[in-house]
């Protein structure tokens, strides 16, 4: 007959067992709460951050008409970070009613240009706000050179898009009439993951044409921005999800970026749980063994 385990032996299993934990375990709870936080409607609070502010306050301040260069710099592979921000920055100046003027320096950009215009005109031809390609909107597509392509941007806007993205003659667009360089933009936006991206139109585009900039990056790339927000060469800027719930919160319509919010700081919460208790196993296992040695 098998002698009945101790007190301190049980617990010393139960540690190892903890301490030995299959990952896919891990990876289970994971997706569960994730699914859970997707399906019950929790809310968190949002505190904005002073460039969030600004950029929010730089662009309420368009009027009706203004032309914006909106750049988008990223693909599929940073959606979950830059989408939200693109689609609340698109409804705002659609709704505005501005002239949005959209390229990207980025291969896998032009898609997602044309992915966000089905979302938001959708939404508003919904509400009975009409908006039409190539007079309210319009996208230019992919230019290749990256900085070589953004001073070429600067000085003409039709002779670096011949053609939109639809293949029409951009000096033929409606929207396209009356203007050709930076001078006649009113505000220029990057939304951008990397490099080409802001740092890129500030020193060829923003700094060159002194024309007003605000930009939406990913959290690893935003502290690059703080220097050129402070020398005011970006009027603000977002930083990942978290910007883009902020300005969500700003534009008072929570989002994609307030709810992703939620999900992504209970998946932290649960990562740094599971750290301090596996932390603290080992360590109640090293002093078990010491204690069995006498030391």
């Amino acid at each position: 007959m098998a002698k009945p385990e101790s007190q301190s032996q049980r617990i010393e299993s139960l540690l190892r067992g903890f301490v030995g934990l299959d990952r896919r375990w891990i990876f289970l709870t994971l997706g569960s709460l994730v699914l859970l936080f997707l399906i019950l409607p929790i809310s968190m609070p949002i505190t904005v951050s002073e460039q969030a502010a600004s950029m929010h306050r730089a662009l309420s301040s368009l009027k009706p008409g203004s032309r914006v260069h909106l750049s988008i710099d990223y693909g599929p592979g940073s959606e979950a970070e830059l989408w939200p921000q693109h689609i609340a920055i698109l409804r705002q100046l659609l709704e505005q009613d501005c002239k949005v003027i959209c390229s990207s320096l980025w291969t896998d950009g032009p898609p997602m240009i044309e992915k966000a215009f089905r979302v938001v005109v959708g939404e508003l031809e919904e509400k009975g706000i009409k908006k039409v390609r190539g007079v309210d909107y319009v996208n230019l597509g992919f230019k290749a050179g990256d900085r070589v392509a953004i001073a070429k941007i600067g000085s003409s806007f039709k002779e670096t898009f011949p053609t939109d993205y639809q293949g029409n003659r951009t000096a033929e667009l409606p929207i396209m009439q009356g203007w050709d360089t930076y001078k006649d933009i009113d505000m220029l936006i990057t939304i951008a993951v990397g490099d080409p991206g802001a740092v890129e139109y500030i020193q060829q585009a923003q700094s060159r044409y002194n024309v007003p900039m605000v930009a939406g990056v990913t959290a690893v790339i935003s502290p690059q921005l703080y220097p050129y927000y402070q020398s005011r060469n970006l009027l603000g800027f977002l930083g990942g999800l978290a910007g883009a719930a902020e300005y969500e919160k700003l534009v008072g319509r929570p989002g994609y970026a307030t709810r992703g919010m939620v999900i992504q700081s209970a998946v932290h919460i649960l990562i740094v749980v599971l750290v301090l208790l596996g932390n603290l196993a080992q360590f109640l296992l090293w002093r078990m063994e010491r204690k069995k040695e006498g030391v």
